[in-house]
């Protein structure tokens, strides 16, 4: 169907919206930073909450097909590629900006992170890029969505509206006993647990079903959605003012961001995507549509980017006030940089991960990255106990773990030992690559572990650990690869047009 594109510069402004409220361009707020737009202004959880709703609305623009069969492996591949890219070079950033601690940091937070996972654990949620958090709930409704529009594709969109609201009610009262009873004891999962925000997913889903089953069909007149679209906008704008400044008492900053303002904000959404007015006109304007399409990469780097950012500045023996020109230059940079991202690393990025996940099996990538975790752990126990001596060399565990992780998977890929094709084929054609990455691998692994040794980093250099590494990785990479052959388990995943 037809794109959208008035919609996408609303995503741009909430990302601004998130800006402002994490403390940068303050600069820029000076000149409007007074009653009532000093509340509008720092409102980013309402913001958040909007992105949600439209972030469901979105997704049934794009998969609401229900004559056609739902190919959820592709569906699963497309989202992720979407997503992961940039995120994983947003983590890579803080662990550049940690890089002094980076190895004394517990590897399941680390982990957490790398499978976005970390608003499942409170005590994580906040970890490395804090603004990141949100992807845990978007890569959740992504997880649920193809059994959610599996099950409406077979309801009324009466039955639908009612089954949103109800669960946009259930969800409010829960979130709202929680909040008075135990924030902020529990800030870390009321305020960022994943299904807390699924009642705004859920709403802007149905906005999305109503629209492509009735709203696109109808010719309204521009003066009635305009109307439509002021009168969703002033009530937002009007409740997160009263609530801030007014009546303090009423759900207000981080609360709403639960979807209390979510009926209202799918009325603007669908107002808006009916619109034909010259409000529509302007917001379909290709620099305005090319900021909102970059304002994902806006939102995941701007946390990395501030950090290592203030941290040049304060270095510089050249800049006497830091902080004032963080605040006038920062803006306009993550703005820029978020265009470069967007179009010159981010759509790249995609295409190649598009090709490569095409190539390689990720059943049997994800069971390999399961034998390296399980064999490092084991290995180091099995030769220290679990006394003072595996103490000492957790350290060195640790480094190994994480050389592992990283340097085991990218040869594998390379060298082809997860293609589908040596899988298929089986025989010497599955056992060289298997041997061969495995092998380099091992030796790399050592290579860093005894530079360690040689630096004085550690006190040993322990040998026979990285010889039995790599006999258990070889023999349990080899009987999964076999297993799937004998068993008939692995069959290749389908390969979209």
């Amino acid at each position: 169907m037809k794109r959208l594109d008035q919609l996408t510069f609303t995503r741009f402004a909430m990302v601004l919206l998130v800006l402002f409220y994490h403390g940068t361009g303050e600069f820029y707020l000076r000149f409007i930073n007074f009653f009532p737009f000093s509340d509008l202004l720092r409102s980013a959880p309402t913001a958040v909450s909007y992105l949600y709703v439209l972030s469901g609305f979105v997704m049934s623009l794009v998969y609401y097909r229900p004559n056609e069969k739902f190919d959820m492996l592709g569906y699963w591949r497309t989202r992720f590629i979407r997503i992961y890219p940039l995120y994983i070079i947003a983590f890579g950033l803080v662990c550049v900006y940690y890089a002094d601690s980076i190895f004394r940091i517990k590897p399941q937070k680390i982990l957490a992170n790398i499978f976005v996972v970390q608003s499942w654990i409170p005590a994580y949620s906040q970890s490395f890029n804090y603004a990141a958090w949100s992807m845990t709930v978007e890569f959740f409704f992504y997880a649920v969505f193809p059994f959610l529009m599996l099950w409406m594709y077979r309801q009324s969109t009466k039955k639908l509206i009612w089954f949103s609201l109800a669960v946009w009610a259930i969800s409010q009262l829960i979130h709202f006993t929680l909040w008075t009873g135990y924030y902020p004891e529990q800030k870390e999962i009321i305020v960022y647990f994943p299904p807390f925000h699924l009642n705004s997913f859920i709403m802007g889903v149905v906005g999305g079903i109503w629209y492509l089953r009735e709203g696109q069909n109808q010719r309204i007149n521009s003066r009635v959605t305009l109307f439509f679209v002021a009168l969703s906008f002033f009530l937002v704008a009007a409740y997160t003012v009263i609530s801030s400044s007014v009546f303090p008492s009423l759900p207000h900053d981080l609360q709403p961001m639960a979807g209390l303002l979510a009926p209202l904000m799918i009325l603007f959404i669908m107002s808006l995507a009916m619109d034909r007015s010259w409000l529509s006109k302007i917001l379909n304007h290709r620099f305005l549509v090319n900021l909102g399409e970059t304002s994902y990469a806006i939102y995941i780097l701007h946390v990395p980017l501030v950090w290592l950012y203030e941290r040049a500045l304060e270095s510089s023996t050249f800049i006497t006030d830091p902080y004032a020109v963080k605040q006038w230059t920062f803006l306009p940079m993550i703005i820029a940089i978020g265009l470069i991202a967007h179009f010159y690393v981010d759509t790249p990025l995609r295409r190649w991960l598009k090709r490569l996940l095409q190539r390689i099996s990720m059943r049997t990538l994800l069971l390999d990255l399961a034998i390296l975790s399980l064999s490092v752990f084991l290995v180091f126990r099995l030769r220290f106990g679990d006394g003072r001596e595996y103490r000492s060399y957790q350290e060195m565990e640790r480094l190994v773990f994480w050389a592992a992780f990283f340097i085991r998977p990218f040869l594998s890929i390379l060298l082809g030992s997860l293609s589908r094709v040596s899988l298929q084929n089986g025989g010497i054609q599955m056992l060289r690559p298997v041997l061969l990455s495995t092998m380099i691998s091992s030796v790399l692994i050592a290579g860093i572990a005894y530079i360690g040794y040689a630096t004085g980093w550690f006190e040993n250099f322990p040998r026979s650990v990285f010889i039995y590494d790599w006999l258990m990785v070889f023999v349990l990479s080899l009987i999964v690869r076999f297993g799937f052959r004998a068993f008939k388990i692995y069959k290749p995943d389908p390969i979209p047009a």
